[in-house]
């Protein structure tokens, strides 16, 4: 083998362990953007929902035993309000675990030799 050809050679194999690290790279990063949407948008928009029901609840059953009242489970506010904590919380859960998934998605691999 020649000088020119080992050189060739070593040139492409540098090369292409270059545009694989440069692939992981770019996977790692279009990954840690998806998780970080899901976590700091998906996740907070849906706490932050879950807060105004909470202050809701609050406010209703504050107004409730100011005017001598006594909130129960029966209350369709009340309800409403429950069932949709819970709904958003089981939404919460399923983002989590879809992040899960994506932390252990790996980059494809290029068979090209």
């Amino acid at each position: 083998m020649t000088l020119m050809d080992d050189l060739k050679k070593r040139t492409e194999e540098g090369l292409k362990t270059l545009k694989e690290t440069a692939q992981d790279i770019a996977f790692n990063v279009e990954k840690q953007a998806k998780i970080g949407k899901k976590k700091y948008l998906d996740i907070t928009k849906l706490q932050r929902t879950i807060q105004k029901l909470y202050a809701e609840i609050g406010e209703y059953v504050y107004d409730q035993f100011t005017s001598g009242k006594i909130p129960t489970m029966e209350s369709p506010f009340l309800k409403e309000r429950i069932s949709t904590i819970t709904r958003l919380f089981i939404c919460i859960k399923d983002i989590e675990e879809e992040i899960e998934e994506i932390k252990r998605t790996t980059p494809p691999k290029n068979h090209e030799d």
